[in-house]
């Protein structure tokens, strides 16, 4: 006897057995039940979730002789030889291989003639998106109106491609995602049925590659179970699909957050040395983040991660010492990578590149702000007194020459009450970005920009609040905040200037002469 695939052994015969999708099988048996199965069909969904699966498992309800049911019995002829695809009322066809106008119009022609050995004639349309535009207007008026022993069921994985008039005519039916879970107890009623014992973390690491899609799931079993005799370990799994423990992504974040470069790059050349697949390995990285994301912003909502309790619990230790806003970072840094890694002859380099970036490295080499120095810490007393006593408020009296000192503290701590203000409040760090810093003389803070418009969002309370809390938190200050264009920065510099050397002028004079200055309107 040939072998069958797993996927196709374990192929649903009933809507009982179709695994996650509930919705559709309770929509299509109460249909069924009352009489009212509509004349077309559209299944939607992602690859593996069951479209033609419950296709022919209606074909089988409404054609069956002890029905139409709620469910096919699968004993009469009719039921066997549809499941067989041995039925010639029962078509299935592969949109993609035939998408032309001529197959559409031969199909036209079929559908008026009465079905030969069952009560309906059905016709199962697999990927018809890829129908071509004249092919649709061909289908068109057919499916508005077919004959009444005519049963269309159309599946596609690109709902949106389909004409809006194919769409209207249709009853729609959306297939979702399979949870981790249905996914995994699948696994193990197979598993167990074959007479193999594969463990949790191991199933686990199978359905969490399978995306939310059985078949795929099945398949990757199959290799697995190929792949050994002996009982299934997670270390299998990962062998066999070239998959990376989590355990490594949680290290590479620790390094990371210790500002080790070195540590990440080691890591970096184990997973390049154990021949793993970089673009597996970003797509792998991406997910973590995702799951960093998402554990720090539900917090103990584990359902939404799809991980086990103990790995919910330290996703969300590390996601908070990284906050929202690194972690965003860090997935848009991946998600570039993806971008460019699939083609690049060296994708190793790559990788280590977008480390580079994730350490805040920029083009000249400098590290800009790591990520261990912008995760929120107290500072030590010893460093706030000694910071205070650096930066403290201009006192009653002193010229604006003794205010440099100040300036250039808090022009030095600049880069850190961005790094702040971005993980607090994102729509002023937005605008101060756009800006610069132009000036501090202990009580008044000057930000310059180019346009006036930014100029006047940034002189907006709810953004100059933000700054002036972390700069206080920061420095003990709470300085007065005035934008100005650059225009003007540029014009009051050379006022300051001229004014500068206006005063050079007197004071020489007045050491030439040994005179004594009595009034000086500046």
């Amino acid at each position: 006897m040939t072998y069958q695939a797993l996927y196709r052994q374990w192929r649903p015969q009933t809507f009982a057995e179709l695994v996650g999708q509930k919705h559709v099988a309770q929509t299509l048996q109460n249909a069924l039940e009352m009489g009212r199965v509509a004349h077309a069909y559209l299944f939607c969904g992602p690859r593996g979730t069951g479209k033609t699966s419950a296709a022919k498992i209606l074909a089988k309800a409404v054609n069956c002789e002890a029905g139409p049911a709620r469910e096919p019995c699968n004993e009469c002829p009719a039921c066997r030889e549809i499941q067989a695809g041995r039925m010639m009322d029962v078509l299935e066809i592969d949109a993609a291989s035939n998408r032309g106008i001529n197959e559409i119009r031969e199909l036209r022609e079929k559908v008026r003639y009465a079905p030969v050995e069952v009560r309906r004639k059905v016709y199962i349309i697999d990927e018809v998106h890829m129908l071509t535009a004249e092919a649709f207007n061909a289908l068109l008026k057919t499916l508005e109106e077919p004959p009444g022993h005519v049963l269309f069921i159309l599946a596609t994985t690109e709902p949106h491609k389909l004409p809006a008039t194919i769409i209207s005519r249709c009853q729609r039916l959306d297939f979702h995602l399979l949870s981790l879970t249905d996914i995994v107890d699948r696994l193990q009623e197979v598993t167990a049925a074959v007479g193999r014992h594969c463990s949790q973390e191991a199933l686990y690491a199978l359905a969490e590659e399978a995306a939310g899609g059985l078949r795929d799931a099945l398949s990757l079993l199959e290799q697995v179970l190929a792949y050994t005799s002996a009982d299934i370990t997670e270390q299998d799994v990962r062998d066999v699909l070239g998959m990376v423990s989590r355990d490594v992504y949680f290290q590479l974040t620790a390094a990371v957050l210790e500002n080790n470069l070195a540590q990440a790059l080691n890591i970096l050349h184990e997973v390049s040395t154990t021949g793993k697949d970089f673009h597996n390995f970003t797509q792998q990285a991406i997910s973590y983040y995702r799951d960093l994301m998402v554990a720090l912003a539900c917090q103990n909502d584990t359902a939404l991660l799809d991980v086990s309790a103990e790995w919910a619990q330290r996703l969300y230790a590390q996601a908070k010492k990284l906050g929202l806003s690194e972690i965003g970072r860090i997935l848009s840094i991946l998600h570039d990578l993806l971008q460019e890694i699939r083609w690049a002859s060296r994708p190793r380099l790559m990788w280590e590149l977008a480390v580079f970036r994730i350490f805040g490295y920029d083009g000249t080499g400098v590290q800009q702000a790591p990520v261990a120095a912008t995760v929120e810490r107290p500072l030590p007393p010893q460093t706030a007194a000694a910071l205070q006593t650096k930066i403290s408020p201009v006192k009653e009296g002193i010229g604006p020459n003794m205010h440099n000192s100040n300036q250039y503290d808090l022009q030095q701590l600049w880069p850190r009450v961005l790094a702040q203000l971005k993980k607090r409040h994102m729509r002023a760090y937005a605008f101060l970005k756009a800006g610069e810093f132009a000036s501090f003389d202990g009580q008044v803070l000057k930000i310059s920009f180019a346009s006036k418009w930014q100029c006047d969002m940034m002189e907006d309370e709810s953004n100059k609040k933000p700054l002036q809390q972390v700069i206080g938190q920061l420095t003990g200050l709470n300085p007065r905040i005035e934008c100005i264009v650059q225009s003007e920065k540029k014009q009051q510099a050379e006022e300051a200037k001229k004014q500068e050397s206006t005063a050079d002028l007197i004071q020489q004079a007045v050491e030439i002469f040994q005179g004594k200055l009595i009034d000086y309107d500046k």
